[in-house]
């Protein structure tokens, strides 16, 4: 493992991105407390707001009715998935022109590798500024990030969440532990409290504790995880390794008009249809699905079940909707949830030539082909007719990649 040296990451987080979005584009909003919700219904969920609705108290996850009790004024608008995503690509256009090392790590994060020249702290800071003013200059003038300089991704992105909005912040290894007495556990990227609760159970009960830790110890206490959190505290590159997608997943909340059980079993129809997309995008195949009906009052609904592999539309939705209707609760329901799981990469001579799966498998990979050259919903089963408005294409935050113990 390379020993880690300081101003080697850089990594920026677009503050309030779809916010600042919607304020980019509409001049008269800025300055003004706004929300972006999927629906803008009081049972809505905010999934970004700007500063100024932060002010009051609005986080990302609010519901929008309570949001409208924090701050009356608060202007709340539908998300536009496609706008954003177009911001986002401008963004990756400026940062490629800087470096050919980047990752993009969410719709709004993003890593630079720094080599060479521009491994040093003024190099490192003169290239920081470059890129916010480019990203006003090219991309658009309300728009701000905040930067952050570090021995490895975790370190920076540590430093880049420090200062908000449009902050610029350098993290050496010198420093590490003047930083690691002054936070909490779980101000650590990816320590929950559940994951704190079992580092406080070892005596761990701040980041300098974890940092002190040797190597020993935390790989006895909590095996491989334990080693990788001894070098990423002490600035080793370890999160560069893809993740292994170990399911894929799609949940909604539903627009009252889906909310009886009819419509809702129309809408799980094509969050399945969806999922069984993103499979086929990945090449993968599925040996598990799992249903999940939330309410609005009482327990939720759960089921999965363990299939032979299937990468076609139609079988996935068939097990899925009987997953579905094995719930016998009369309640309206209010969220929805299918996920695949058990995904495995198939040789030639697992796959299913003969069956009708692989027929099914066909005609959905020539669907997905006609819908990327069309757009979305230009072909589509029937099971889906009266909600192809519904479980609209959302832009996931963060990276899925799991750090727990």
């Amino acid at each position: 493992m390379q020993k880690p040296q300081d101003f080697s990451n850089l990594f920026l987080d677009m503050n309030a991105f779809f916010a600042s979005v919607e304020q980019q584009v509409q001049p008269s909003l800025r300055g003004k407390p706004i929300g972006v919700a999927p629906y803008t219904g009081n049972t809505g969920c905010c999934i970004a707001k700007s500063y100024e609705a932060k002010k009051f108290g609005v986080e990302t996850g609010t519901l929008v009715g309570e949001a409208r009790k924090l701050c009356p004024q608060i202007i709340i608008l539908e998300s536009r998935p496609e706008l954003y995503l177009f911001y986002h690509r401008e963004i990756v256009k400026v940062l490629e022109s800087f470096s050919p090392f980047l990752r993009v790590l969410s719709i709004d994060e993003f890593n630079l590798k720094l080599t060479g020249l521009d491994q040093n702290r003024r190099s490192s800071i003169k290239m920081a500024k470059e890129i916010k003013q480019a990203i006003r200059a090219k991309v658009g003038d309300y728009l701000t990030c905040s930067v952050g300089i570090g021995p490895n991704s975790w370190l920076a992105k540590i430093a880049g969440e420090s200062k908000k909005p449009d902050g610029l912040v350098v993290l050496t290894l010198e420093e590490l532990p003047i930083w690691y007495r002054s936070m909490e556990l779980t101000d650590l990227p990816g320590i929950n409290v559940r994951m704190a609760v079992r580092l406080r159970q070892r005596q761990i009960k701040t980041p300098f504790d974890f940092y002190n830790q040797s190597l020993n110890n935390l790989s006895r206490w909590f095996g491989h995880p334990g080693r990788v959190w001894y070098y990423r505290l002490r600035g080793y590159e370890v999160d560069e390794i893809k993740p292994v997608t170990k399911s894929i997943g799609h949940q909604h909340v539903l627009a009252p008009k889906y909310r009886n059980k009819i419509s809702a079993r129309r809408v799980l129809s094509k969050m399945a249809e969806k999922c069984a997309v993103r499979l086929r995008a990945k090449n993968l195949w599925a040996g598990g699905v799992a249903v999940y009906i939330g309410f609005f009052e009482g327990p939720p609904y759960y089921r999965n079940i363990n299939i032979d592999l299937v990468a076609d539309s139609r079988s996935i939705q068939r097990v899925a909707l009987k997953l579905y209707d094995e719930c016998r609760s009369n309640r309206p329901p209010f969220k929805l949830a299918v996920t695949l799981f058990n995904l495995q990469q198939c040789r030639g001579e697992q796959i299913p030539l003969f069956s009708d799966i692989e027929k099914s498998r066909k005609i959905s990979r020539a669907m997905d082909e006609i819908n990327d050259k069309y757009g979305a919903n230009t072909i589509y089963n029937a099971s889906m007719f009266e909600t192809t408005d519904a479980a609209p294409n959302r832009i996931p935050f963060g990276n899925p990649e799991r750090f727990g113990f």
